[in-house]
């Protein structure tokens, strides 16, 4: 394995579940990871709306909580608290 492969694979991510505007902020400053695990398509963001589900918000959170390689997660207050979400 090479120096630099070993270093990506050390690697600690930021996830976030948040509004379109909080997510797309986050992603143009370089948080965005996309990694294929088995022909799955794995992402370290969700962009809830009005109508995500919450089982789909409470998955990722799982995901995320649970994910070695996620050091921090940031979810929007509002997606926390509001019914809507």
């Amino acid at each position: 394995m090479s120096s630099s492969t070993k270093a990506y694979k050390d690697r600690n991510f930021l996830a976030v579940i948040g509004d379109e505007d909080s997510v797309t902020g986050l992603l143009l400053a370089g948080i965005g990871h996309v990694s294929d695990n088995d022909g799955e398509r794995t992402k370290n963001f969700l962009v809830v709306d009005a109508k995500t589900a919450t089982e789909k918000i409470e998955k990722a959170f799982e995901e995320y909580t649970t994910r070695e390689d996620i050091a921090v997660l940031l979810i929007n207050q509002h997606v926390s608290l509001s019914d809507e979400y």
